[in-house]
């Protein structure tokens, strides 16, 4: 899919130098995103589980919460959230309260077998970044971040 963003970025090139680095990066995003699904795929599996499903697990780590909001923090549909708790009720990694501000709207919880499972996705997830971030400035780092999360802010402002 990305393959397809290049050619499409390559086509918005206009000899502006911001448009041009915006395009860059935008491509890169993509590909850095490719990469980490496939690392995170790849430190989930030895404990049985997915990216999608530590992410989800990750979100209730410290407090239950309903599967809507649940899907707002990841940025995902609800009812794909929804798929991947009731797999994680289903394997014993998670199960549903009841929720005293909504009826309907039960609010998902790690179970301790759910936060083993965590605890050793966080560990090889610690071990990877250590390893790749190994002499890199924190200060460059942190304005990347700054960055993505700005241009964020503005795509986010261009949706209808």
């Amino acid at each position: 899919m990305f393959d397809k963003l290049a050619i499409r970025q390559h086509a918005v090139k206009n000899g502006d130098q911001a448009c041009d680095a915006y395009a860059a990066l935008i491509d890169q995003v993509g590909r850095l995103a490719n990469v980490v699904e496939a690392i995170g795929n790849g430190i989930a599996r030895p404990t049985g589980q997915s990216l999608a499903r530590w992410q989800v697990l990750a979100e209730v780590e410290h407090e239950a919460a309903p599967v809507g909001t649940i899907a707002g923090h990841l940025g995902h549909t609800r009812q794909s959230v929804q798929r991947v708790a009731d797999l994680l009720v289903e394997d014993g990694l998670a199960c549903y309260q009841p929720n005293p501000a909504h009826q309907r709207a039960k609010l998902l919880e790690v179970t301790p077998t759910g936060r083993d499972a965590l605890r050793r996705m966080q560990a090889a997830y610690t071990q990877l970044a250590l390893r790749t971030t190994e002499g890199l400035d924190p200060e460059r780092l942190d304005l990347a971040r700054e960055t993505l999360r700005e241009l964020q802010r503005r795509l986010e402002s261009e949706l209808p």
